[in-house]
């Protein structure tokens, strides 16, 4: 193999990969840059994606005993895939640095002085913390900013992943207390429905909002609960157990 390309967020991951899938060291290549990151918004999406071409060997050809008592050869070079703490592999690792990096400058950008920082990985999904004081305008009515931005987040981190990972952003442990305050609702809700034994409906949730409602009655042997409706209009329903 004469030639390799590699991929990375910067310049010298995406050298180190093409390196490494040619065996290679550094000084004995030719570096050509294929693609680099565009900027979205004044911020960087994509990869860098390089070339390495074996250079021409220079002066005569070794000799044979030389070569024989040469080593097998270096281990090759390992791109710089360690960015998060945590679980994830290689790729959701550079995501959630990616996440770090995008939220870090958009906090910047809005004259916030922030810590944005890895929380927690489990495969497929990383959580990241912006923490701070003031981070109100970060989360915003019911959650809708911080949601925008998790949207955002996801979208600038994954990009040019086949295969990624959903990022979960949180500020002022602001989906903690959301999650507390829905287990206890539905915990009200569904003594009530027990009480009057008719059922129970709960409008105005969003999808994960509804799950963690599902999540809390689950086991609960005297309740059962399931989804009704379309699109805005979708509810959940705590329906007593007859018998």
């Amino acid at each position: 193999m004469q030639t390799a390309v590699g991929t990375g967020k910067t310049l010298e991951e995406a050298q180190a990969a093409a390196l490494a899938e040619l065996g290679a060291q550094a000084d004995a290549v030719d570096f050509e840059v294929l693609e680099e990151p565009r900027k979205v918004l004044g911020f960087s999406t994509g990869e860098y994606k390089v070339q390495a071409t074996l250079k021409a060997a220079e002066a005569a050809p070794a000799e044979p005993a030389a070569v024989a008592e040469e080593p097998l050869g270096a281990p090759p070079v390992q791109p710089i895939s360690e960015f998060a703490v945590g679980a994830g592999d290689a790729t959701q690792e550079v995501i959630a640095q990616r996440a770090v990096e995008f939220l870090t400058e958009t906090t910047r950008l809005m004259d916030l002085v922030t810590d944005v920082v890895v929380v927690g990985q489990e495969p497929g999904e990383v959580t990241v913390e912006i923490r701070g004081k003031g981070l109100g305008m970060l989360i915003g009515r019911h959650g809708a900013t911080l949601d925008a931005l998790q949207m955002l987040a996801g979208l600038v981190a994954n990009s040019g992943f086949e295969h990624g990972a959903r990022v979960v952003v949180d500020a002022e442990q602001y989906r903690e207390r959301r999650r507390q305050m829905l287990v206890e609702m539905a915990q009200q809700q569904a003594d009530k429905a027990k009480e009057s034994q008719q059922e129970v409906v709960i409008p105005d949730l969003k999808p994960f909002e509804r799950r963690i409602i599902h999540l809390a009655l689950k086991e609960d042997p005297e309740v059962e609960t399931y989804s009704e409706g379309e699109g805005d209009e979708r509810c959940i329903v705590i329906s007593p157990r007859n018998g």
